[in-house]
């Protein structure tokens, strides 16, 4: 909206507005890396595409219009204090068990506690346990939220299996045996601890979340204007969250969050009283999941677990705003109030021509 004020594109003024390394923050908190600006760079030359389908459909005329609409965001990984422990163990077997109080909702952490152990250790993957649903043998962690589990527990796990591995250098033996005829630990725990900070209660500033995560959306949408009827033909997203663990966990969090996003931009509603059930919620289906594109780029983070940070929900928190964006592009209706349902685009539409 400030873009379209100045007469800017929008894309360029989100780039020109970017916070540079060596700015500070809303908290006050200086920041030394933000990735931003490359990611712009990334999906302008799908932003400049987009720009030129709409406009030659638009130019035939009809019932239905076309428009591209952007969406950005960036959140923090890792707040001043936090701290994640997980214990790794060699087993008779030469096995590795790790121990760690990480659930997996659905985020990938099963997968990245193996391969950061395997990769560590140089050994196959079908070499790693995991002990992470029970408090038996685990150490502390703190809750699977926050996007803080590769950041946080892995980043810990890391630490474990590097002692690991400097032990086994010690002995120069990969094995229980090994180390036991060397006199080394079979059980080592791993910590990440971050700096404390400091946060002053009257104005806020203060320190902030050590890693970034950043994310530049694009949507590219059709609108029936005698229906109001919204479809998404596109989502394209560029991402950077430090190096990559898991290439297809990252893309299905992505495409994912995309999908929740959908389903909060257009359909999604609780009406207290009436909203009693899946259905008459309208969360989106898998059929009406669009052609989606995503992008990354790898930017160490100098703390990061091998330099990775964290994606979680990054792309739900974009969707919604690219939407609206799109559809305004569209047909010069501006959408304020989720959901943007059918009858308020028509609403719009008839304001338009009164």
């Amino acid at each position: 909206m400030l873009a379209e004020k100045v007469g800017m594109d929008p894309l360029k003024f989100r780039k020109l507005n970017s916070l540079k390394p060596g700015e500070a923050r809303s908290t006050g908190a200086t920041v030394t890396q933000w990735e931003f600006p490359q990611i712009c760079d990334m999906i302008e030359p799908h932003w400049e595409r987009a720009k030129k389908d709409a406009a030659a459909f638009n130019e035939k005329g009809g019932k239905l219009r076309r428009g591209v609409g952007l969406g950005v965001h960036a959140f923090g990984i890792g707040g001043p204090g936090d701290k994640g422990q997980v214990a790794v163990e060699i087993n008779p077997d030469d096995t590795v068990t790790v121990y760690g109080a990480i659930a997996d909702p659905g985020e990938g952490n099963d997968a990245m506690l193996t391969q950061i152990a395997a990769h560590v250790l140089e050994i196959p993957q079908d070499r790693i346990h995991l002990q992470t649903r029970d408090t038996k043998n685990t150490v502390g962690m703190g809750p699977a939220a926050g996007s803080r589990m590769t950041y946080i527990g892995g980043g810990a796990l890391q630490n474990g299996v590097e002692q690991l591995r400097k032990a086994m250098q010690e002995a120069g033996s990969k094995t229980y045996d090994g180390l036991k005829k060397a006199g080394k630990p079979t059980r080592y725990e791993g910590i990440k601890q971050l700096k404390p900070g400091k946060t002053d209660p009257k104005t806020g500033q203060g320190d902030s979340n050590e890693s970034i995560v950043h994310n530049i959306q694009m949507a590219e949408v059709e609108v029936d204007t005698e229906t109001g009827d919204v479809r998404v033909l596109k989502m394209t997203t560029a991402v950077d969250a430090g190096p990559i663990i898991n290439p297809q966990a990252v893309e299905g969090q992505l495409e994912g969050g995309m999908d929740q996003g959908i389903g909060f931009a257009l359909r999604e509603e609780y009406v207290h009283g009436k909203t009693n059930d899946w259905r008459n919620f309208k969360f989106p289906t898998i059929e009406m999941m669009p052609e989606v594109e995503v992008m990354f780029q790898e930017t160490p983070r100098p703390n990061g677990t091998l330099g990775a940070t964290g994606i979680g929900e990054m792309t739900m928190i974009s969707t919604a705003p690219s939407i609206t964006n799109a559809i305004y592009n569209a047909c010069a209706v501006r959408i304020n109030h989720l959901p943007a349902t059918p009858d308020k685009v028509k609403k719009g539409l008839a304001a338009i021509k009164a």
